[in-house]
């Protein structure tokens, strides 16, 4: 059996006012084995032109000045360009935008491993790359540490914006662009599939560009699409679309996107791999005589995923006669709560000294959280209810009235005797 030769991947973008963030995407897709970049520059005025222009003289891109027409929105226009004119001679090029970094979830350390088998199969012309949505994880502003760092938290896989693809073409099958960014007409006889070999179909409700299954075996498309508040307002509100003329990204795009449903992080030899490739292209720039971009050295500052205190009960038991009850409570700065209230039924304590414990885990979900929010209480006042229907506590912070309610129900906490043990465990892990 001949063994065909891997596929040769290449990139084509429009980029905008996009400086501080060009030298990771594409250190981090050469990293993944991509060589050739086509990037349509839609004349940007924070230095992104001045950037390409170098990295385009030192062969690394091809820069293809882009600006716009009055009353038209550039990207499809660019697209056309970039895959009619500049790129005919690429195998496959992948189309996607700046704020957009492809990801193998399987192991892969490349895109051509993960599409080898897709285009070794002769009829398949596009292969499409769900969207994986990363929001802010709380960060206020445009701190020091890669994009693909900094934004470890992303929405579940079945939030409505991953419906969205972008595109991994054969160039042979391009035939043209499609009214949306998401999609392209293929030629006659070609196949569009994702990327574990199924055909897309397109979303009942929204059609072309998106797909009615997400799929991530593979490989995906993590979208930073908002990064921090601070990045937001100043570059994605200020440049609006490229796909929609008079179209501004406010507020409202912004709370609607900056989803932190999960943590999600890349493997640690993806980040070295584009640490290093940075490192290379920054030498070359400055050996060349080319202005290098200064690194952001601000340390991140965090919004609050809440407001007031929020907490958990991780375990209730009785022990020696002793209502105990584990967990953490966290002011929204980070801070331990400074009070805990706890209610067992009708029976209420205030509680200031309280006996601290660490929970690193808490850091993977809020990273503003001091070490010490855990706490531990053990109750053993006299007139606790035989029988009661839950346990209730409330954290308060200094001068603040009690908040944040985080209650376990229970139906069974009741005070056990000698030959009645009663244990009531919650889950160890935070919510």
């Amino acid at each position: 059996m001949t063994l065909l030769p891997p596929p040769r991947i290449a990139l084509a973008a429009i980029f905008r006012n996009e400086h501080p963030y060009v030298l990771e995407w594409i250190a981090h897709h050469r990293a993944l084995g991509v060589e050739r970049f086509y990037i349509a520059d839609n004349i940007s005025d924070d230095g992104t032109s001045e950037l390409l222009q170098a990295l385009h003289d030192l062969g690394v891109i091809r820069r293809i000045a882009f600006a716009s027409t009055p009353g038209q929105a550039p990207q499809l226009p660019a697209y056309a360009e970039l895959l009619g004119t500049h790129a005919r001679d690429e195998d496959w090029i992948a189309v996607i935008d700046a704020d957009e970094f492809t990801v193998p979830t399987g192991g892969a350390r490349s895109l051509a491993e993960v599409l080898a088998p897709l285009a070794a199969q002769e009829d398949i012309g596009a292969v499409v790359l769900n969207w994986a949505i990363h929001g802010s994880a709380w960060l206020r502003n445009h701190s020091a540490g890669l994009v693909c760092e900094r934004f470890t938290r992303r929405a579940h896989q079945e939030f409505g914006a991953n419906h969205h693809y972008k595109t991994v073409l054969r160039r042979a099958a391009f035939a043209a662009v499609h009214s949306n960014p998401h999609h392209f007409v293929l030629q006659p006889g070609w196949r569009c599939v994702h990327t574990d070999g199924s055909e897309v179909t397109p979303h009942a409700r929204h059609g072309l560009g998106l797909s009615e299954r997400v799929v991530w075996q593979g490989l995906r498309l993590n979208h930073y699409i908002v990064k921090s508040r601070e990045e937001f307002e100043t570059r994605k509100a200020r440049n609006g679309s490229a796909a929609t003329v008079g179209r501004v990204k406010g507020t409202a795009y912004f709370e609607a996107h900056d989803r932190n449903d999960t943590g999600d992080r890349l493997p640690p030899w993806l980040l070295q791999a584009t640490r290093l490739g940075m490192a290379a292209l920054v030498r070359a720039l400055a050996d060349a005589g080319h202005a290098v971009p200064e690194p952001n050295t601000e340390a991140p500052t965090y919004a609050a995923p809440f407001h007031g205190v929020q907490g958990h009960i991780d375990r209730i038991e009785w022990r020696d006669g002793r209502l105990c009850l584990r967990g953490w409570a966290m002011h929204e700065s980070g801070a331990a709560a400074d009070r805990l209230h706890v209610q067992v039924g009708a029976h209420r304590w205030e509680i200031a000294a309280i006996d601290r414990c660490p929970r690193p885990d808490l850091k993977q979900h809020f990273p503003m959280a001091a070490e010490h929010c855990g706490f531990q209480l053990n109750l053993s006042d006299c007139n606790f209810p035989d029988r009661a229907s839950w346990v209730q506590i409330q954290g308060a912070m200094a001068g603040q009235a009690p908040g944040g309610v985080f209650a376990v129900p229970d139906q069974a906490l009741v005070r056990p005797d000698a030959t009645a043990p009663c244990t009531i465990a919650a889950q160890e892990e935070t919510q």
